[in-house]
C-alpha cells in the first residue's frame, strides 16, 4: 500500500518524474520569493510620493544642475533599481527551477532503480 500511495503522488513529464511534494516545496519557495520582491517594489514605489509629502528637500531643493533628488531618483535611479531587482529575481527564480529539475532527476533515478 505504501508503494501505491507514493506512486499516486508522482507525475511523469517527458523523461522525468515529479512528486506533488517536490513541486509544492519549490512552489512555496517561489511564492515567498515573488511576495518578497513584490513587497520591496511596492514599498520603494510608494516611498517616492511619500517622501515628497514629508521632506521638502526631496522635491524642492536643487542638488545638481537644478535637478532635485526626486527628479534624479525617478528619472534615473528608479530604473536602475527596477532592472537590478528584475535581474536578481530572475537569477533566484532560475535557481528554484534548477532545484526542481534536480529533484525530478533524483526521483526519476530512484524510480528507475526500484523498477529494475
Amino acid at each position: 500500500m505504501g508503494d501505491t500511495t507514493e506512486r499516486a503522488t508522482q507525475v511523469q513529464h517527458g523523461d522525468h518524474i515529479d512528486t506533488i511534494e517536490s513541486v509544492d516545496l519549490v512552489f512555496r519557495a517561489q511564492r515567498k520569493l515573488s511576495f518578497t520582491y513584490g513587497a520591496v517594489f511596492f514599498a520603494v514605489t510608494l516611498a517616492i510620493p511619500a517622501m515628497s509629502v514629508w521632506w521638502k528637500s526631496w522635491y524642492a531643493v536643487p542638488i545638481w544642475g537644478g535637478f532635485t533628488a526626486n527628479y534624479l531618483f525617478v528619472s534615473l535611479l528608479y530604473y536602475v533599481f527596477l532592472w537590478t531587482m528584475a535581474w536578481m529575481y530572475s537569477k533566484q527564480a532560475d535557481k528554484l527551477d534548477d532545484r526542481l529539475s534536480t529533484m525530478a532527476d533524483e526521483i526519476t533515478a530512484r524510480t528507475v532503480g526500484e523498477e529494475a
